[in-house]
């Protein structure tokens, strides 16, 4: 949720069953809005919080420019008013994800795993380096926007398209309005494939219906009684959802979870 719509989307999270408290509301509008002033960010939102054994991890990225993807930045807190900046560790992998232990609250300690490669050595990973890769691994997998919301421009920038206006109630339900909120991975021609009418600026981003396997099967949908609001869900990072209010401009998603990712979905699904 971008901080400058925070009060305006906060309401809408009780629609998924999600709440902040007003307290915490009040500290983290305060707060992120001085974290992006003093670190000159244009874009600024808040992810949401992981719980740890100990304490929750509030999170929070933003980026300084005008590409919603470039040069981006993750934040962490524990107390809602100061933030500290996550470093992107120098050898992380994906197996990171793997790992499956319980966050333990203290950003110092350190998680063992063996890689897959035989023969490999432990690896030690310190939370903190944990909690930067959660961050990335549930953007790049699990949050979406709506068709239309992010534009590459002529200068193969990715920024938010200003003249955006929703989905319709009846595209509002369909997965394939609805595209990765990251830099494209995939060809161009395979995400414009199968599109009746296309526009190039915004449908090179990657499709969450093909790109996520078990193909149309990895989120789940639910609509509000009004039949405005619509909440994805993310089945392989549970307690992502992001959520879309028909015919305008209003989405954006939450996550409040433990960081692990659930790598049981292929047998929790009929494939």
């Amino acid at each position: 949720m971008e901080i400058d719509s925070f009060t305006e989307l906060v309401p809408l999270l009780s629609s998924f069953w999600r709440t902040i408290p007003a307290a915490q509301q009040l500290k983290l509008e305060s707060s992120l809005t001085l974290l992006k002033q003093n670190h000159q960010l244009s874009q600024l939102y808040f992810l949401g919080r992981l719980e740890a054994h100990s304490v929750a991890y509030l999170l929070a990225f933003g980026t300084a420019g005008l590409d919603v993807f470039r040069e981006r930045k993750f934040y962490y807190s524990r107390n809602a008013v100061d933030w500290i900046l996550l470093l992107e560790p120098t050898d992380w992998t994906e197996e990171w994800s793997r790992l499956w232990a319980e966050f333990t609250g203290n950003a110092s300690f350190a998680f063992k795993m063996r890689s897959l490669a035989a023969g490999s050595d432990v690896v030690v990973v310190r939370e903190q380096d944990r909690l930067w890769y959660v961050i990335h691994a549930i953007l790049r997998e699990a949050a979406g926007v709506p068709r239309g919301a992010l534009r590459m421009s002529t200068e193969r920038d990715v920024v938010l398209n200003p003249f955006f206006r929703g989905l319709t109630r009846a595209e509002m339900v369909q997965l394939a309005n609805y595209q990765h909120f990251r830099r494209p991975e995939r060809p161009a021609e395979e995400n414009l494939r199968g599109r009746k009418e296309c526009d190039l600026s915004f449908d090179v981003f990657d499709r969450l219906e093909v790109d996520v396997l078990p193909e149309g099967k990895s989120f789940t949908m639910r609509v509000d009684d009004s039949g405005r609001l619509v909440v994805w869900s993310s089945l392989h990072w549970l307690g992502l959802d992001f959520f879309h209010k028909a015919d305008s401009n209003v989405y954006g998603f939450f996550y409040q979870g433990d960081g692990r990712k659930n790598w049981d979905l292929p047998f929790m699904v009929e494939l």
